[in-house]
């Protein structure tokens, strides 16, 4: 029955992995009013691979919401589905994510947002974030830098820092880069999320837009300060409305 559940949750395209993100930070890009976006992860690593997907609808107003799929898992050395019911962090999880801008001016806005789900036994995980956006129109250059707090659930445990015990032990920087190379076509694109839990990583790689409305990634992720992280290849597909 979990397998068969398992395959449902793959063909499932309104189940969702964040909002609009380069590789794991957000961009804070929003999507526009009643359009939808897409994106369908996976990580290919020594043993198996890992799917996430994001489906989100604009609201207007810089506001967005959206649904998750995360941690859908396949393990080659048992040949199945792993479903991590009490094992943090919880996989899959289904969740719901929210987003929203505040434009500062023509080259800097704020985007704050969440994701909040459950698991297959209701067992939840939680992530916010608060990032900085900071374009430079005439480079083609994005950067990012924010804050960010999970639970245990969502990212597995060990601090999001060098703090081991307390409240402040959840809360972590993230950064990322996303820099024009050719056309607006070819984007070179890194970002980064602190701590020792699961998601512990550098990943970069680049960005080549198929059409307006179609773009395929694909980058590295790198282990970062002794985290739970793995090595794998990351791909994307996404659409923009």
């Amino acid at each position: 029955m979990r397998r068969i559940f398992a395959f449902i949750v793959l063909l499932m395209p309104s189940v969702s992995f964040g909002q609009q993100n380069l590789f794991n930070v957000p961009s804070s890009d929003i999507t526009r009013k009643n359009g939808l976006f897409f994106q369908q992860q996976a990580n290919l690593y020594k043993g198996g691979f890992q799917l996430n997907t994001t489906l989100s609808y604009g609201l207007g107003k810089q506001w967005e919401i959206g649904v998750n799929t995360l941690g859908v898992t396949y393990d080659n050395g048992i040949n199945q589905f792993v479903f991590d019911d009490t094992i943090t962090p919880y996989a899959p999880i289904f969740a719901f994510n929210a987003q929203k801008k505040f434009v500062v001016n023509k080259n800097f806005s704020i985007g704050a947002g969440f994701q909040l789900g459950l698991n297959t036994i209701d067992k939840g995980g939680a992530y916010c974030y608060v990032n900085g956006v900071y374009n430079v129109e005439k480079t083609g250059t994005k950067l990012i830098g924010g804050i960010y707090s999970s639970t245990d659930g969502m990212f597995g445990s060990e601090t999001r820092n060098w703090i081991t015990s307390g409240m402040l032990q959840y809360v972590g920087i993230q950064a990322g880069v996303e820099q024009n190379i050719w056309k607006e076509k070819l984007l070179f694109q890194a970002d980064f999320i602190s701590g020792k839990h699961n998601i512990g990583e550098v990943v970069v790689g680049g960005a080549y837009c198929v059409t307006q409305k179609w773009v395929v990634s694909a980058g590295y992720q790198i282990p970062t300060f002794n985290s739970k992280s793995v090595d794998a290849l990351v791909f994307e597909l996404t659409y923009v409305p």
